[in-house]
């Protein structure tokens, strides 16, 4: 028999190639025809987003949302020991296309009760130099996630030099996007104002480029970029433009961040997985806001009793007294949570050193006998595992678990771990670490100073928030106030997108009265009060000081009594970024809402509620006179439209039952 196939046999098996389509990997290897001309795509179960990725000596994907083009021909792949192993690489195999759809509770967010519904699909390559490595594919109603996997068991050590991944976002449009900066310290951090409606691949202020979540309006698409899942394996990454014709591409860490200065970026033996690259994408701004992809793209918690984790509200004294190192003003914020039913008192900073009638062990013990629990704040000390000294507490395996055991047993519910400083591989693994040992000693966790929230909170649940944002707490300096209004507006559609926020919110003082330059709010205190509904926090820390919150209107003081930090269902009402955002959040069914302006001017915001609402009475507080006076109002709710005026900078909340 002869070793080749017949003329009619090879029409017959090209034309099978050029109907299958999505199969034409097994049959070109039977006709040991090359794959690198070939071409896979997926959809979501809606059939409505779908990502394609081609193989033509380099690999490329995009994105279309409906007939529209989300991401343009982007390049993929990874540089591992110093080999592209996307370039010329052969499609070995196609998976099948496979339908996840799982419920799953979270304990904080702005749905607790959720589903993940996506399609799977993994394609499977070969390097030229013979590395094995996957693309694994999920496409949800509203975005797309991808990740490479090197499958292959091995005990050595390997590394990924840089990541190819590049975001082509169609340039007729928008962009808000924050700076990824590294001070003069050597240290990164989140917390940098948007750079609002650039255009789409605009140099960044800095060679370091942009940090996630990346907000894009373009095509008449809104879409959030950003990443998921970092199991302490590969460093937390942001983009640059030095992708093709600018577009953003992932970068590792800075070279100049000083925390783990001598540390590799990327190491780790085989198998081995990257983080999920995430692109949500909807027809509108409420698609962003609602998307909960960060946490489908995490897996579930293996933790089974779960019942000592509870979210809250806290009182906190750092932002208007500093270090929390007098006993008796301490016991003034536990005072002043159980007036208004807060279920936690935070010790900041300064706590081994408190004096004046107590120490940090007598404050647990009073604010317990007053049904208020505890949390107590730490540095990490990032980059000193090995380093003996005692204050290194939380970085240093041995003593971060004698420390938790210890404050465990006298009652501390929970821990602020401060001053991460770097996103390289090293943190990455220290958070992870903390996680799993307050997990064992049944402490919740409060990330700050730290890296943008990926989804951990699915699989830890007892992380109640992060910071990664510039917050409340920076409210003494004038230039932040006078930021802050549109600052908020940003928020809403970008950082609090993905996870819960420590932003430290409720700021109607003015922090350094006495000062010089003492930094004086812009916002109105109804706007302040409005960003307790508007911004989502397990963990929600009110920031100003105990005198300030008793002295409110008692209808003021009776909402910040019930309204909670966790949420059955949230809903974007109205806004656009850096102008106003109007929230709905419902829980237990009572319907929270809450709206405010980044605008310097009076105005009158309109928008529509939900059927659900009609019949009901909307009990509204909004801005009165002036900006530190409050107005309240009963409204019938008897059809959908609401507007609301406010004066410069305003906001509004109320109850709605």
């Amino acid at each position: 028999m002869k070793n080749f196939l017949s003329k009619k046999t090879f029409i017959t098996v090209l034309t099978s190639v050029i109907i299958s389509g999505g199969h034409v990997c097994a049959i070109t290897n039977a006709l040991n025809i090359s794959n690198d001309k070939s071409s896979w795509s997926l959809s979501s179960p809606d059939k409505n987003v779908t990502l394609t990725i081609n193989n033509n000596n380099k690999i490329t994907y995009s994105i279309k949302f409906g007939n529209k083009s989300a991401i343009e021909e982007s390049e993929m792949g990874l540089v591992l020991d110093n080999k592209n192993i996307a370039s010329n690489a052969i499609m070995t195999k196609e998976g099948k296309a496979k339908e996840i759809y799982e419920k799953y509770s979270l304990k904080v967010g702005k749905k607790l009760n959720t589903v993940n519904h996506c399609n799977e699909k993994t394609l499977y390559f070969k390097s030229k130099n013979g590395v094995n490595f996957n693309i694994e594919m999920r496409v949800f109603n509203d975005g797309v996630a991808f990740r490479y996997v090197m499958p292959d068991e091995d005990n050595k050590k390997h590394y990924i030099n840089e990541e190819l991944t590049e975001f082509a976002v169609p340039t007729n449009g928008k962009a808000w996007i924050h700076p990824y900066i590294v001070d003069s310290r050597g240290k990164c951090s989140y917390e940098e104002w948007a750079e609002k409606e650039i255009a789409i691949r605009s140099a960044a202020p800095k060679e370091s480029g942009w940090y996630f979540p990346m907000l894009f309006n373009t095509n008449n698409l809104w879409m959030l970029i950003t990443e998921a899942e970092i199991d302490g394996n590969y460093p937390a990454t942001h983009t640059d433009n030095s992708g093709k014709d600018n577009a953003y591409k992932i970068r590792f860490p800075e070279k100049n961040e000083t925390v783990y200065a001598d540390a590799p970026v990327a190491t780790s033996t085989m198998p081995w997985k990257t983080p999920w690259r995430c692109i949500i994408v909807g027809d509108g701004l409420d698609d962003i806001f609602a998307t909960q992809m960060v946490t489908h793209l995490n897996p579930p918690t293996e933790m089974k009793d779960l019942s000592w984790i509870k979210p809250g509200r806290s009182s906190w004294s750092w932002w208007s007294e500093k270090k929390a190192k007098s006993y008796k003003r301490q016991v003034e914020y536990v005072n002043l949570s159980k007036e208004l039913d807060w279920e936690y008192v935070l010790l900041d900073a300064g706590w081994p050193i408190m004096k004046d009638g107590g120490n940090m062990e007598d404050v647990v013990k009073y604010a317990k006998a007053q049904g208020v629990d505890t949390w107590i704040w730490y540095s990490s000390y990032s980059g000193n595992e090995n380093n003996p000294d005692p204050k290194y507490i939380m970085c240093n395996k041995d003593t971060r678990r004698k420390e938790m055991e210890r404050i465990s047993k006298i009652g501390v519910k929970g821990v602020k771990i401060d001053f991460f400083d770097t996103d390289k591989q090293n943190a990455m693994k220290l958070y992870i670490d903390i996680l799993n040992d307050a997990a064992e000693y049944k402490l919740m966790v409060d990330l700050h100073g730290c890296t943008l929230p990926r989804g951990w909170e699915r699989t830890y649940p007892h992380l109640m928030t992060m910071e990664a944002v510039k917050g409340g707490e920076g409210m003494g300096q004038q230039l932040r106030c006078d930021n802050a209004p549109s600052h908020h507006t940003v928020l809403t559609y970008t950082r609090n997108v993905v996870g819960s926020m420590d932003y430290t919110p409720l700021i109607f003082s003015i922090k350094n009265p006495k000062a010089e330059k003492p930094g004086i709010p812009r916002t109105t205190y109804s706007h302040q009060l409005a960003l307790s509904v508007v911004f989502e926090s397990g963990f929600q820390c009110f920031a100003d000081n105990e005198k300030t919150y008793r002295a409110l209107p008692d209808k003021v003081k009776s909402f910040l009594k019930v309204v909670p930090c966790t949420w059955d269902d949230s809903r974007l009402l109205a806004g656009y970024p850096g102008d106003h955002s109007v929230v709905l959040r419902e829980r237990d069914g009572i319907w929270y809402l809450g709206g405010i302006s980044g605008k310097d001017e009076n105005r009158k915001l309109t928008f529509n509620i939900p059927e659900e609402c009609i019949g009901k009475t909307l009990y509204l507080t909004t801005d009165g006179k002036d900006n530190k006076l409050f107005d309240y109002k009963q409204i019938k709710l008897n059809d959908k439209k609401i507007s609301i005026n406010l004066l410069p900078f305003g906001g509004f909340s109320g109850i709605i039952k």
